[in-house]
């Protein structure tokens, strides 16, 4: 799997969006895997109550190896966007910073 750590992503509140990722092994070559299943959970930070709270998760489309989640945040806050997702016997999870304005 590859991580790549991106700047924060931005939305407005109201908006709709397709979270959509491509996983790739972390060494560049192309290895043959299959992620078997996936989903995604966005939590909301309330730093003023010192609570990270679930405010969302489903099941992502998987085709090949990219994932895709359709959100929309509820509030205008800081958010932790979760791919979790199964590749072989393991279960891998990438984090995303999101921001709703």
């Amino acid at each position: 799997m590859s991580i790549n750590y991106v700047e924060d992503i931005y939305m407005d509140l109201g908006e709709k969006a397709h979270m959509v990722s491509l996983v790739r092994p972390v060494c560049g070559e192309e290895i043959p895997f299959e992620i078997k299943a996936a989903r995604w959970e966005l939590y909301r930070e309330d730093w003023e109550k010192g609570e990270v709270v679930l405010e969302a998760e489903g099941e992502c489309t998987v085709s090949g190896h990219t994932l895709d989640a359709l959100i929309q945040p509820e509030m205008a806050a800081k958010y932790r966007f979760k791919y979790i997702y199964e590749v072989a016997d393991e279960i891998w999870v990438d984090v995303i910073r999101l921001r709703v304005n």
